[in-house]
Order: C-alpha cells, then sequence, then structure tokens
C-alpha cells in the first residue's frame, strides 16, 4: 500500500517531536507544519530530479498525429523521453499497420530529410518512419503524417506535488525513510540547524545512492569472475 502524504507528513513531525496532525486539519494548517508538507514535496522532487531512470517514474502517454504536422509537444510532466518507444498503433479506421519507428539525431534528420519533408506538399505526406528529438525536446516526425496516426510511447515522468492527505508517493513504501530523511534535511534548514541539516542531508544522499543501486543494478564495485589456471603443486610439497 503507497504511503499517504498525511503518512509522511506525520512521520517527519514524530521525528522531530512535534505535534502530529489530523486529516480534517491537514488542508488548513499553517506555521511550521505547513512548512514541513512543503519539505516532504521538497525531498520528493529531490529524489526525482536526482536520477533520470527510477522506474517508479516510468510511465507511458499517447499522441495523436495530424496530417501536415511534422513536430509535436509530449506531456507536460515528461522529464526523458524513451526514444526507441516511440510506436503508431494499428488503427484499422484509418488503415494504420501497428509500426516501430526507427530513432533517428537531429542532425541526420536536417542533413538527410530536412529538404526533402521541408519541400513536401500534400501528396507527399505518408506513414512516418522515422522519429527525432528537435532541440526544443519535441518530436518529430518524417516523413510529414498523412492521417491521424495515433503514436504511443513511454518516458519519465517528473514527480508532482501531493496535495491531500490521502495522495500517495510514487517512491516505494521501502523507501519512505529516504523520502522523510530529505524532509528533516529541509525542516532543519528552515530552523537554521546547520549541524543537524548536515548529518540528515548526508543520509538522504546515502539513500538515494541505495535506491539507484537496489532500483537500477548501479553497482560502485565490479568482481572479477575471471577463472585464473591453477598452478601444480609437486607432491610432497606440505
Amino acid at each position: 500500500m503507497a504511503t499517504t502524504f498525511l503518512t509522511l507528513v506525520n512521520d517527519t513531525l514524530r521525528r522531530l517531536n512535534e505535534v502530529e496532525i489530523t486529516s480534517t486539519d491537514f488542508p488548513t494548517v499553517s506555521g511550521f507544519r505547513s512548512q514541513v508538507k512543503d519539505s516532504v514535496n521538497a525531498s520528493l522532487q529531490e529524489i526525482s530530479q536526482k536520477e533520470f531512470e527510477f522506474p517508479f517514474n516510468y510511465t507511458s502517454a499517447s499522441l495523436t498525429l495530424a496530417s501536415g504536422t511534422a513536430e509535436y509537444t509530449l506531456a507536460t510532466d515528461f522529464k526523458i523521453a524513451d526514444w526507441d518507444s516511440f510506436r503508431i498503433a494499428k488503427d484499422d479506421s484509418i488503415s494504420a499497420d501497428a509500426k516501430l519507428l526507427r530513432l533517428i539525431n537531429y542532425d541526420t534528420f536536417i542533413s538527410r530529410f530536412y529538404e526533402r519533408d521541408g519541400n513536401a506538399t500534400s501528396s507527399d505526406y505518408a506513414t512516418p518512419v522515422y522519429i527525432y528529438r528537435t532541440l526544443s525536446n519535441k518530436a518529430g516526425f518524417s516523413p510529414i503524417p498523412d492521417k491521424a496516426y495515433t503514436v504511443n510511447y513511454n518516458y519519465f515522468a517528473f514527480a508532482s506535488d501531493l496535495t491531500n492527505a490521502t495522495d500517495t508517493m510514487s517512491v516505494p513504501d521501502q523507501f519512505k525513510h529516504v523520502v522523510i530523511d530529505g524532509a528533516l534535511y529541509h525542516t532543519y534548514m528552515f530552523r537554521d540547524n546547520a549541524q543537524q541539516a548536515a548529518i540528515t542531508k548526508q543520509k538522504f544522499e546515502e539513500g538515494v545512492e541505495r535506491m539507484r543501486t537496489l532500483l537500477i543494478n548501479r553497482f560502485t564495485d565490479v568482481r572479477d569472475t575471471r577463472v585464473g589456471r591453477l598452478l601444480a603443486v609437486p607432491h610432497g610439497s606440505f
């Protein structure tokens, strides 16, 4: 069961020996307890931004292409797209088959396909074959689409701020303590307690690093698994 915003705030308050908040009072608290709510969200945002590819931020979306339009804005919360995942969905109503789009970089598009697409008329529009990322982080399609194709794709999203007491965090429950350490860091900074802020900041950073190791298999050590040749030991040498 995902941890709620109310639980995160109250766990942080309990660590600070402060009075906890009831679900009834949660929307209207002010002062320091309101600041703790902000600190929890700040911690969640920091975790999300410290690693592009935490799996709990992985999600999907879709685009509906328009005939004659080559470039499209992606989901508002996207942090980094999985550019190899763009694919046209099968749609019998427009005679579209399922198709995986081939990723090319923007320089390749400019050098090889820009003139063709830039001079294209409606009779030249066709089913896209390539996907490219523009310098403004839009998705570009080549050839320019001729129909309202549905394109599905996957991406890593930024964390969304929690608002209501029952809102749940996307971070897995087993890392709740990391979120709380991050919230404590921000509350200690608010209280000008530099010593405690430094301690909790270190714990928070170590916790995020463990999350990277456990969730993304990013190991800091490499083990040599090569098998060396055993040397013969002369008889009677022991």
